[in-house]
């Protein structure tokens, strides 16, 4: 632990209200799971920062932004949280003196130390940030953001707005215009965007009778204790593959490894067609467009792989997911109140907690000047790693990947249930991924089912 400095900060709006539908998203995770999910990392800080600009940025998030200087109210009378913003109030910087060590990997225990404990919503602020100086000159700077408060647009949003801050003065040098989350909850309950929820449950429902009940086929040979484990796949092939078939479709590689890893669960512990639940931004209209808050939700999607060679199975997963962003804003508590109803009706659960999220900014770089030829992607399987990183019984979803890119590779993360997928079987997935990308780079013709 280090010294902490005490910034005040002020901003406008205060008030008490309901969540919004994406905060409303995230709580019922964590109450699922008992664990705050975090956002955030590390900035390695250019010369002549100091510790005092440090103070201005963090007091100027904290008053720019009503998310990040809200506290949850659990006070309604379902005993379900409200969200109180605040005009006002008093955070703390940490600065941490690295000594002798190395500020880079103090900077890491920092960060880890700040996602490893949970946040209590109702008495602390969203926020927790740190300062690694060495010899009183700050080296990284480190941010941890509770998801109640923003999603990964949301912290796009943020860095972005940094930007208008006057790095002299703190002051912000253009008005905030986006919507604020407690206006965003009162919009949420106007006729029109009920209707447009009520449309999203419909589709939802149609998803829920037309599938089958299983995501995964057959039981684990190897259940493990703790339940849960997460597999990391780091491919240099997949990357290439992966841009080799986009760069010939003319599309991004989003579908590309939407298909792919569609592909590999119908061949390997899934089945066909294929229904995955896709994380949505939901940012689609220019007033939210620049919100700090969280807009995300997810939504099904199915993909028909029946007799579909790999170009064909991209152009269904790429209208799929078109489908899913329509229908991904929406009531989370009449979703579930929903996914029971058809349960009690079918007599069964229908497992739709299988996740694909690709993680990568959305702006990047999808224009290849060059791809890797067959023979060098090939070679490249031979530098395909992994690593078991992360177990745990608390309940999770039962499949989730998160899709990364590093430099010259993917990697790949999927967390499973290996009471229902075994280890060996989760990284069947992941090396049947790869395999499906290289044999449609390097065979184009190739059949998918």
């Amino acid at each position: 632990m280090g010294d902490t400095i005490l910034v005040d900060f002020h901003g406008p709006g205060a008030g008490v209200g309901e969540l919004t539908w994406g905060q409303r998203t995230v709580w019922r995770a964590i109450a699922l799971t008992g664990q705050s999910e975090t956002m955030g990392g590390i900035v390695e800080l250019p010369p002549g920062i100091t510790v005092e600009h440090t103070t201005r940025v963090l007091r100027y998030v904290m008053g720019r932004h009503q998310s990040l200087r809200t506290l949850l109210r659990f006070d309604a009378p379902d005993g379900g949280p409200r969200q109180e913003v605040f005009a006002s109030g008093t955070i703390g910087l940490e600065v941490v003196d690295a000594g002798d060590r190395d500020p880079a990997a103090v900077a890491v225990e920092l960060r880890k130390r700040y996602e490893a404990t949970g946040f209590d919503s109702a008495k602390e602020w969203p926020v927790r940030m740190g300062v690694v100086v060495v010899d009183g000159t700050p080296t990284h700077s480190v941010a941890v953001y509770n998801h109640l408060a923003l999603d990964a647009h949301g912290m796009e949003a943020l860095i972005a707005d940094l930007a208008t801050m006057d790095p002299e003065t703190g002051a912000a040098t253009v008005p905030l215009t986006a919507v604020q989350p407690l206006e965003l909850a009162r919009q949420q309950q106007r006729p029109h965007v009920r209707r447009n929820s009520a449309s999203a449950l419909d589709y939802w429902e149609r998803v829920l009778r037309t599938v089958s009940p299983l995501r995964v086929e057959g039981t684990s040979d190897d259940p493990r204790s703790p339940r849960w484990g997460t597999v990391e796949f780091t491919s240099p092939a997949a990357l290439l593959a992966g841009r080799a078939i986009a760069a010939r479709l003319a599309t991004d590689t989003s579908p590309v490894l939407l298909a792919a890893f569609a592909t590999a669960l119908a061949t390997t512990i899934g089945n066909n067609p294929v229904a995955l639940q896709l994380a949505v931004g939901n940012r689609f209209r220019d007033a939210v467009r620049d919100s700090v808050c969280t807009m995300a939700q997810t939504c099904p999607l199915l993909i028909d792989l029946a007799g579909a060679t790999f170009p064909e199975a991209v152009a269904r997963a790429r209208r799929a997911a078109v489908v899913t962003y329509k229908y991904a804003y929406y009531d989370p508590e009449q979703r579930a109140a929903m996914v029971a109803s058809v349960k009690e009706d079918l007599g069964v659960p229908v497992e739709l907690d299988c996740y694909f999220n690709d993680r990568r900014p959305p702006g990047r770089q999808e224009r290849f000047a060059e791809v890797a030829t067959p023979a060098e992607i090939e070679a490249a399987r031979a530098l395909s790693t992994h690593e078991w990183t992360k177990w745990t019984d608390r309940p999770s979803p039962l499949l989730y990947l998160n899709i990364d890119e590093e430099p010259g590779a993917l990697r790949f993360g999927l967390a499973g249930d290996t009471h229902r997928a075994s280890p060996a079987a989760l990284l069947g997935v992941l090396t049947e991924v790869e395999s499906v990308l290289v044999a449609a780079a390097t065979d184009p013709g190739g059949a998918v089912a």
